[in-house]
C-alpha cells in the first residue's frame, strides 16, 4: 500500500513516458525515423540505414550525454533537417494514456503541476503538445537543463531549488523505481510509482485515477 502525508503536498512532479504517454513515439524517432531520414539523405535502403545508424548508437555509451541529444545525431548523420521539423513527423505516434487528461484537470484544482523528465526538451514539447494540458507551472529536463543522462538526486535537488519549496511538499510520480522513486526520496521528496502493467513488488498505483484516489480527489 502507498502511504503519503497528503496534507503536506503542494506540488506534483510528473514523469512523461510511461506516466503520461507511452514510449512509442520516442522509440519511433530513434529506431524508425532517423534511419528513414538517413536512407533518404544518403540514397541507400532503409535496412542498410538501420544497420549504420544502430551501429553508431552502439558506439556511444548510454552514460554519454550525446546519446540523448537529437541535434548531435542529426549533425553526425548530416540529415539536413531541423530536429523540430523531424519531430512533427512522429507527432501522430504520441499515445496519451486514457486517464491522463482527466487526471491532470483534477490534480490542477489542488496542486501546482510540473514536469520532471529525462527526455530532452524537444521530446517533452511534442508530448505535451499532444497531451494538450496548458497548466504546467514548470518543465524540467535533466538532459537539457543539467546535461545529465538520468534523473539523479542532483536533478531533483535542482527541481526543488527552482520551485522554491521544501522537498517534502513535492510528490514525484513516475514509472522507474530508481529514477522516479529512489532518487526523489533521497532528497526528501515524496514519490509514487505508476506501473500500468502492475509488474512490481514495490508500492505503486496502476494509473493516474488511482493516484487521484490516493490524494482524496475522488472516492
Amino acid at each position: 500500500m502507498v502511504m503519503l502525508r497528503v496534507k503536506d503536498i503542494k506540488v506534483i512532479s510528473l514523469d512523461v513516458t510511461g506516466t503520461l504517454v507511452s514510449e512509442k513515439f520516442v522509440d519511433s524517432f530513434w529506431l524508425e525515423l532517423i534511419p528513414k531520414l538517413f536512407a533518404e539523405r544518403h540514397d541507400i535502403s532503409v535496412d542498410e540505414a538501420k544497420r549504420i545508424v544502430y551501429l553508431s548508437y552502439d558506439r556511444i555509451s548510454r552514460n554519454d550525454i550525446r546519446w540523448y541529444i537529437p541535434s548531435y545525431w542529426f549533425k553526425l548523420f548530416d540529415l539536413k533537417i531541423e530536429v523540430s521539423e523531424a519531430l512533427k513527423l512522429i507527432r501522430s505516434e504520441v499515445e496519451v494514456y486514457n486517464d491522463v487528461r482527466e487526471a491532470l484537470r483534477r490534480l490542477s484544482t489542488k496542486y501546482d503541476l510540473v514536469i520532471s523528465s529525462n527526455l530532452s526538451r524537444e521530446f517533452i514539447d511534442v508530448a505535451l503538445e499532444v497531451v494538450g494540458f496548458q497548466g504546467f507551472k514548470a518543465i524540467f529536463s535533466c538532459v537539457s537543463d543539467l546535461g545529465l543522462t538520468s534523473k539523479t538526486p542532483e536533478f531533483y535537488r535542482f527541481v526543488v531549488e527552482r520551485l522554491g519549496v521544501h522537498s517534502k511538499k513535492v510528490l514525484h510520480v513516475g514509472d522507474d523505481y530508481e529514477r522516479d522513486y529512489e532518487n526523489p526520496v533521497r532528497v526528501g521528496m515524496n514519490a509514487v510509482l505508476v506501473r500500468r502493467d502492475g509488474t512490481t513488488t514495490y508500492p505503486h498505483v496502476k494509473n493516474l485515477i488511482e493516484l487521484l484516489e490516493l490524494l482524496n480527489l475522488i472516492s
